[in-house]
């Protein structure tokens, strides 16, 4: 089974057969220009959003450092596409080093919250991988979790963003009538329009997670310190 592509997704898709040459998916190519449609302003609400696309841009012009780099800050701010692109750059080997046991831990992570695309190039990952990289796979899974799970970075990036909208009008029961906002780039907007707006990319950044359980399912390697760390982070 080969690592896919996911169009739905709004991952760069990094997998082109073996090329160099990220797509953008639907959603950046008809609505998300540079910095993927997010200006500096709207950075503060989003971060996890605006460096991942700001890594996208990066990985086309060839910037692999700095596209890594910034998928990693969009990652601590519980940006699953930064982390399924990671996971993808690193088993392939495209823009830095094949290291597939670390490709294989961030494509678990991305595929915390159960997305179908996600969890099927998890799948195709683990059973490209020996024994060997399993069991490095989930060292590194435990340890980028600490940091980069939802457990860890979800809540933080979901209050950032609840402080930072709350900010608009200073209140937190809502737009107190009519408001305008300005911003330096784009001028002045409706506030209620504005604060919407931002709604719809929050919902890109923190998705839609599973309901009626707390877990993460069979994505979590059920293993312990003492663990010879040979677990499958997903079931066979």
């Amino acid at each position: 089974m080969r690592l896919r592509a996911t169009p739905s997704s709004l991952a760069c898709a990094l997998w082109i057969s073996g090329v160099l040459n990220p797509l953008a998916s639907v959603a950046q190519m008809s609505s998300l220009a540079t910095g993927g449609g997010l200006h500096e302003e709207e950075a503060r609400f989003l971060p996890g959003l605006y460096y991942f696309h700001k890594g996208c841009e990066y990985y086309q012009r060839r910037e692999f450092d700095s596209a890594m780099q910034s998928w990693e800050i969009a990652a601590g701010w519980a940006m699953k596409d930064a982390q399924y692109d990671l996971g993808i750059a690193y088993f392939r080997g495209q823009g830095v080093a094949v290291d597939r046991p670390r490709g294989i831990a961030w494509l678990a992570l991305a595929a915390e919250r159960k997305d179908d695309a996600f969890e099927t190039s998890l799948a195709a990952a683990w059973d490209e991988a020996s024994p060997e990289e399993h069991r490095r796979a989930n060292e590194i899974f435990r340890d980028l979790s600490k940091q980069y799970s939802d457990a860890a970075a979800l809540s933080r990036a979901q209050n950032h963003f609840r402080s930072e909208v709350d900010q608009i009008t200073g209140s937190r029961v809502g737009m107190p009538g009519h408001v305008n906002v300005w911003t330096r780039t784009r001028g002045s907007l409706d506030g209620a329009s504005y604060k919407a707006d931002l709604e719809q990319l929050a919902e890109r950044n923190f998705g839609k997670l599973p309901t009626g359980t707390v877990d993460v399912g069979p994505l979590t390697p059920l293993i312990d310190d003492r663990s010879t760390g040979s677990e499958p982070i997903i079931p066979r």
